[in-house]
């Protein structure tokens, strides 16, 4: 299961990665001349960075959950020698 994870979350980052270069290929043939209109090109960099902010999202939420664990683990430890300190 959490290999499989992985493999999307590695999937993800490589289609964000080829959308990203195919937008910059874009504007590059807008600056050049030719190209999508300029509104297609906002619509896609608003995908493009909600793409961004969705990964972002996921890799906060993870360390979140990390920060919470560590600190629960640290308050029973302090608990624990608070115990055998006053024995």
């Amino acid at each position: 299961m959490i290999r499989i994870k992985k493999i999307l979350i590695i999937l993800f980052y490589i289609i964000l990665i080829i959308f990203a270069l195919f937008i910059i290929y874009q504007i590059i043939r807008k600056i050049l001349g030719g190209s999508w209109e300029t509104q297609d090109i906002l619509i896609a960099l608003m995908i493009l960075l909600i793409g961004f902010i969705f990964n972002m999202t996921i890799k906060l939420t993870r360390l979140e959950s990390n920060f919470n664990n560590l600190k629960t683990s640290f308050c029973n430890l302090a608990k624990d020698f608070k115990l055998s300190c006053t024995k």
